[in-house]
């Protein structure tokens, strides 16, 4: 019985594999999303001071650029990571870190 749950298991996690990166991607885009706000607000206190234009150069560096490039540079590190990951843990780590980015929305009052 405990080998028919363990073949069971990997199988369900060989399904996730090929979509590490995707996964990846989401993950890092829902943090983004969550943490985001964060972000901004901080670079704002930092700018404050700054004229008008500078302010809004920068805001627009940050979210067209900034957000981008965080993206693409976290996305396969990220990915790397989950691909070292056997089958059978892969799914359930994956699922544990997108409940604790949801508790983290929901702390957040984003949900």
């Amino acid at each position: 019985m405990a080998d028919l749950l363990w073949s069971l298991l990997n199988e369900w996690g060989a399904l996730f594999r090929p979509y590490v990166r995707d996964t990846a991607l989401a993950m890092v885009a829902t943090c983004l999303v969550v943490f985001g706000d964060d972000i901004n607000r901080m670079v704002r206190r930092q700018i404050s001071h700054l004229h008008f234009v500078w302010r809004t150069s920068i805001f627009i560096l940050l979210c067209a650029f900034g957000y981008g490039a965080l993206t693409i540079l976290l996305t396969p590190v990220l990915a790397k990571q989950l691909a070292k990951l056997s089958n059978i843990w892969l799914p359930w780590v994956c699922l544990a870190i997108f409940i604790i980015l949801g508790s983290f929305a929901q702390r957040k009052r984003q949900l």
